[in-house]
Parts: C-alpha cells; structure tokens; sequence
C-alpha cells in the first residue's frame, strides 16, 4: 500500500539490470489472430504474470503501424510547440475536461509537464462536452482520431488475454468496453523548463515531478514512448526505470483491473521525473469501461476462501472525482483503496 506521498517519492531508485529481466517484452501476433489458440496461450501467460507481479509490461507486434506512429508523434511536437496564446485557445474547463492544460494536480502536487487530452468524437456520456480542437491545424484531428481507434483495436485484444489470464472467456468483459467504452488519449509534453515558472498563478509551489506517483484509474494503459527515459515504476521498496524499447508500446494495468481481478492484477505504481536536460514526450492511451458500468470482482476470483475485497464502483463517477482532482485542488484524490470491504 502507498506509505505517504513524500515517503514513497523518496525511496531510492533500483540497479536497473534487474527491471530489464522481469519486465517482458511480449510478442502479441497469436492474440491478435486467436487470443483463444494454443499458440497464444504463452503470451497470454506471460501478460498475466507481468500483471500479477509488475503491473507494466511491453508489446511488440501489436498492430499500430510505424507510418501511424510517425505521424502522431509529428503532430504531438506541432502542438505543443505552437505559441501558448494558441493553446490557451482550446484549454480546458472544470467543466470540460477535453483540451490543453498546464497546471495539473496528481494527488494535490503540480507536476512539470503539459498535456493534451481528447476522447472519443461525440461519444462523452461522463461530462457530456465535445473535444477541443486546434482550428488552424485540420491534420491533428484526422490524425489523433485514428490513431484513438487503432489503441483501441490492441486494448480490446489485451483485454481478451486478461480475461483469459483469470480463467474467463475471452469475450467476458466486451461488454464494458466495445462500443461504449470512455477511453481517452492524453499527450504529454514534458519541458526541461517549468511551463508555470515566476508566473502568479494558483497551484504555482514548486513542480519536482514530471508526474507525480499515481496509479491510473481505468481498466489498463496503452502507452507510446520516445527514446528520453524518465518513466518509473514503485515495487517493494524502490524505483525502477521502465526501457525504452523500440517499436514497443507500454502497457500498464488501471485501477479497475485491480478490483476486477480481486488483487490478483495490480494497479501499477508510477510516476515521471522531471526533465533537466532534454524535453521528453509520451501519449497514454487510458483505455476505460462504459459509464454506467459497476465494477465488482468477477465471478472466477472470489469465493469461500477469497471474497470480495471491495464494494461495487460506478466508473462514471469515480472517473469524474479523479478528474476533479486532476484539474484542482477540490479535495483528496479519490482513490480506490475507498471502496475496500
């Protein structure tokens, strides 16, 4: 369990040697092509491993193309090297959590970064806005939309593997995800300058972290990274730097996962220096259930020995107090060690 905040952002960084060898790198063709054949029976295995002991883990052959990737990552730097009048243009609300920001909370404490948030076009039945979109550049959108598309063709295979990984059918979970999904993808813009620096501006103590420590809140992470390190993961005790792996995306397990899975997933513990040297990017893809869904543990993880650890959740809501959080200091991060029998 989390110890206090400035606690565990002090703990010492591991020798990175060992990370290297336990943290997999997964080859997901046979999922893609039968998650329910032998031949994928070893990635998937090794995914709920990964889930059990890390709660990171990497994918190559995962279906986003390299010509895909390229353009998203020209059209993430376009943006956030547009003048900040622009972007301020489309920044987002309390209200309307879609857009641009600067001065995001992750649990009370400003991290060093910017970011850019969107979620599925029309499709936003928790704060039922619209996406903010930069007019003077058409391509971002057509651009961004897709590749929104393609992270969720590779999570709704990945949630297949974890479904069998808990002795459940493949298809168990579809139905709190394909088609009513409230997935989101966020770009990250991590400066080597503080974007906030000698500005009067609420929120404006000193930003130490890129992100601060934190699990996320939805049903598991899709994760596209650049060549700049910078992203931990916490396990008993210390850091531990995740690789950059080329041609591989990050994935990590959410908080929903974690109580689906009665504990036997679990929420990974990250956070992201802050940059001194060299600016790094990354874009999450949050890949998170429908909104009226009530996430409980499923029926293969409980029983007589092993019985619910937590009280039902409504996604929407939960997703809505974290998102308050986020934009401002409205009170404690909500969290889901909350809902615990």
């Amino acid at each position: 369990m989390l110890h206090g905040i400035q606690d565990l952002d002090r703990q010492p960084v591991a020798e990175q040697s060992s990370i290297v060898e336990q943290v997999p790198v997964i080859d997901v063709a046979e999922v893609f092509r039968d998650s329910s054949s032998n031949a994928a029976r070893r990635a998937i295995d090794q995914i709920a491993e990964a889930c059990k002991t890390w709660g990171f883990f990497q994918v190559v052959n995962h279906g986003i193309t390299s010509a895909q990737i390229e353009a998203v990552w020209n059209q993430t730097h376009a943006l956030f090297a547009l003048p900040l009048e622009q972007k301020l243009e489309i920044v987002r609300s309390k209200e309307n959590p879609w857009g641009f920001y600067n001065n995001e909370l992750t649990k009370n404490q400003r991290d060093k970064k910017e970011v850019f948030d969107f979620t599925r076009e029309d499709f936003d039945p928790i704060y039922h806005q619209t996406n903010r979109w930069p007019r003077r550049h058409p391509q971002f959108k057509t651009t961004m939309t897709a590749y929104l598309e393609a992270c969720t063709r590779l999570s709704l295979k990945l949630l297949e593997a974890f479904c069998l990984g808990l002795d459940l059918p493949a298809d168990f979970m579809q139905p709190n995800f394909d088609g009513n999904h409230t997935g989101f993808v966020r770009l990250n813009y991590y400066p080597v300058k503080d974007p906030l620096a000698g500005l009067a501006i609420e929120h404006q103590e000193a930003a130490d972290l890129g992100i601060h420590h934190h699990t996320d809140a939805g049903g598991l992470t899709v994760l596209l990274q650049d060549e700049v390190s910078g992203l931990q993961v916490y396990r008993a005790g210390f850091w531990y730097d995740i690789p950059t792996v080329e041609g591989a995306m990050v994935i990590n397990t959410g908080d929903m996962m974690q109580v689906w899975s009665n504990d036997i997933y679990q929420a990974a513990i990250h956070r992201v220096l802050a940059m001194d040297s060299r600016e790094r990017y990354s874009i999450p893809f949050f890949f998170n259930p429908a909104a009226d869904c009530r996430v409980s543990p499923l029926p293969s993880v409980i029983g007589a020995e092993n019985p619910c650890h937590y009280e039902p959740i409504v996604w929407g809501e939960f997703r809505g107090r974290r998102s308050d959080g986020d934009f401002a200091d409205y009170g404690s991060e909500v969290q889901i060690s909350q809902y615990r029998v």
